[in-house]
This record gives C-alpha cells, structure tokens and sequence, in this order.
C-alpha cells in the first residue's frame, strides 16, 4: 500500500527490487506504475514464494524491457500467468530462468501472443515446472534467433506432448543440453521430426532421464553429422527399447558417446 502512489516512470531498472520477498502474496500497490522506460526487470519477484495473484501486472506497459531473466524464478505459489497475456515482450532479448520452479505452474496460457522474435536465450526458462503439463501456447512462437535453449524444459516431470514445438525454427540455436533432461512423463518425442540441427555440435544430456520415453521415430531423419558429443543423451530412458531409427544418422565426427544409453535396461 505505501508504494501504491510512487512515480516510478523515470525508473530504467528494477533488478532485484522485491527479491526474496518471501510472505509478498499482494502486489496490487503496483497495478498503476507507469514502467514504460524500463529496459530490465531481472529477479524483480524472484523467490516471492508466497506470490500468487500477478493481476495487478497485466496493464504494465514492458514494451522497452529487454531483461526478464528470473523475474518470477522460484514464485512457488503462481500458478496463472494469463495475467501477462497482452505484454508487449517484442525487444526482450533474455528470457532465462523466467518462470523457472514455478512448481504450481501447470499451464501457461497467455504466452500465445508473446512476440519472442528478439529473444536469444531461454535457457531454464521453464526448468523445474514440475506441474507444467501443457506447451500449447508455444506453438506459434518465432525463435528463430535463439541460441540458447539448454534446460528449456528440464525436470518439467508432468510434460508429456511437446508437438506443439514442430514450427520452431531452431537453426540458429547452438545450446541444446537438457532441454528435454528429466521429462519422466515424455513417451514420444512426436514434434520434432523438422528441428534442423544440422549445425549442433552437442547433444548432451538432450533426453536425459526420460524414463518413460519409447518413442524416438521422430528423430530418424536427423541431421547429426556436426556433432562431436553425444555424452549421455538418451541416458536413463529405462522405457526406450527400439532405436533402429537412429541407424542412419552419420556420427563420424563424433568423439565421445560416453553413457549415451546408460541404464536403458530395456534396450534390446
């Protein structure tokens, strides 16, 4: 209530400004701010365990930020984010960590029409959202400049369809290790049949940990000829029994395929 009349628009940055706010769970104060000259809001609610109502955040013009990195990391109790659904996200480059142990988040609706075309990492973005369980509103998203997405959805252990990723143009992404790490609800990697990873070097740890995984047709027709590494990618996928469709892939420039299938002990 005491924040509710600051004139906060000649404000740039509000990194850490409410940081380890452990009890915050009312943010209505903020609803009026005026944070149009902001261009960075890393950490600004991270670990405001007790958060769960980010409604007074859905006028906030954020069309400057070009800093999101761990805004709502470690917000244990949001479990809506539809609040944020008209956000002008357009020249945000960083999106790490964003929305990661957002452990009640079970879905994300409102990102649909987020403009992430600037955006260059995503990495952890939405690491251990262990409810997290559907990833439509990704589909349309333009990341094609990304070059990082390692741990994108790692330890998302309630994520089982991850097709709506089959338009993302990854081309230019160079970091891909643990994206889908620890997905133990991931049968099928359906979806990702037209990734062009033909420039990837590193695969590890991709799918490591997908327990239930059986299903890896998909990444038949793969282009792994750059890769040198391929150190534990399919590591722990207790469920994987047929890789026959990996048989053409051309692994000659590899050099290290250390535990790459390790524990898969239905392997046949």
């Amino acid at each position: 209530k005491p924040l509710e009349n600051w004139n906060v628009s000649n404000a740039n940055n509000f990194e850490k400004m409410f940081e380890r706010c452990e009890s915050l769970n009312d943010i209505k104060p903020l609803e009026n701010w005026n944070v149009s000259n902001a261009n960075n809001f890393e950490k600004m609610f991270e670990r405001c365990e007790s958060l769960n109502d980010i409604k007074p955040l859905e006028n906030w013009n954020v069309s400057n930020a070009n800093n999101f990195e761990k805004m709502f990391c470690g917000c244990d109790s949001l479990s809506n984010i539809k609040p944020l659904e008209n956000w002008n996200v357009s020249n945000v480059t960083n999106f790490k960590d964003m929305f990661s142990y957002c452990k009640l988040l079970s879905n994300i609706k409102g990102l649909e029409n987020w403009n992430v075309s600037k955006g260059t990492n995503f990495e952890n973005m939405f690491k251990l959202c262990k409810l997290l369980n559907d990833i439509k509103p990704l589909k349309n998203w333009n990341v094609s400049n990304s070059k990082n997405f390692n741990s994108l959805f790692f330890e998302c252990s309630s994520l089982s369809d991850i097709q709506s990723l089959d338009n993302w143009n990854v081309s230019n992404c160079l970091e891909f290790q643990n994206i889908f790490g620890g997905c133990t609800s991931l049968i099928s990697v359906k979806g990702l049949e037209r990734w062009d990873l033909s420039h990837l070097n590193n695969f590890e740890n991709m799918f490591n940990g997908c327990k239930s995984l059986i299903d890896i047709t998909p990444l038949k027709e793969w282009n792994v000829s750059n890769s040198t590494n391929f150190k534990e990618m399919f590591k722990l996928c207790k469920s994987l029994k047929d890789i026959t469709p990996l048989e053409k892939w051309d692994v000659s420039n590899c050099k290290s395929f250390e535990s790459m299938f390790y524990d898969c002990e239905n392997l046949l």
